[in-house]
């Protein structure tokens, strides 16, 4: 694969360790998978050969392992979508949520900025759940049924297609939603760093968001650049 003429989504799908790289550099890899690394590095003034040798020094994904997701297959893929990242997003929201309001409270005065914070994740947490539930209910089915036809050898109906184009991209878009909204938290928690008079709890918090943010991060990645365009690239084949 040419570095140089590859979008950070494909590059993320070819090895996840290259997520590590890109969070470094405060590379959207998820949203942003549709760009190509060198746009993006010229954009951001970021060295691009700085970027690409610590790409090539990375760790690789062992093919055997059985986590190269982009060998997956679309039906497995949703299952392990739903069963992992979606019971982590509704095991945590309420706990995150609570932490934040304890925070806010207590800590609102002398930081303003975790009442926004606060403030920002009910609202991340609201789409989400929205968001979960729209893609169980109808975008998740919907691409099962696709593939399940394409598998053994029919042609999915224009309106089936039709309507899987058009809730892909209403997803993708909801992704940038609550893409926009976690990058706000970040840089309202100043990258998640606790200030130095930090309580436990608010410490707790901040550690929290970030790995809600990794959890986030990884599952919009596995939609946006492997679940739908395998989707996108089996509809029009």
């Amino acid at each position: 694969m040419s570095l140089k003429q590859s979008t950070i989504g494909e590059i993320v799908s070819d090895n996840y360790h290259a997520a590590g790289v890109f969070r470094e550099y405060g590379i959207d890899f998820c949203c942003g998978g549709d760009k190509l690394l060198s746009d993006v590095c010229e954009s951001k003034g970021i060295p691009f050969e700085e970027v690409t040798n610590k790409l090539k020094s990375a760790p690789w994904v062992n093919r055997t392992s059985g986590d190269n997701y982009n060998d997956w297959s679309p039906d497995f893929l949703v299952d392990y979508i739903i069963n992992t990242h979606h019971t982590f997003v509704r095991k945590k929201t309420d706990e995150v949520a609570g932490y934040a309001a304890k925070v806010a409270k207590v800590h609102g005065e002398s930081h303003p900025e975790n009442v926004e914070i606060f403030k920002k994740f009910i609202s991340l947490s609201n789409e989400l759940m929205e968001h979960l539930n729209e893609e169980e209910s109808r975008v998740f089915p919907l691409i099962k049924k696709v593939y399940d036809k394409r598998k053994n050898g029919q042609q999915p109906d224009e309106i089936e297609v039709s309507e899987l184009k058009a809730e892909l991209d209403q997803m993708v878009d909801e992704h940038e939603v609550a893409g926009s909204l976690m990058g706000e938290i970040r840089s309202l928690s100043n990258g998640f760093t606790p200030p130095q008079d930090a309580c436990a709890t608010y410490r707790i918090l901040y550690q929290n968001l970030a790995g809600f943010e990794e959890d986030l991060h990884k599952h919009v990645h596995l939609e946006n650049n492997i679940l739908f365009k395998k989707m996108e690239r089996l509809i029009a084949a």
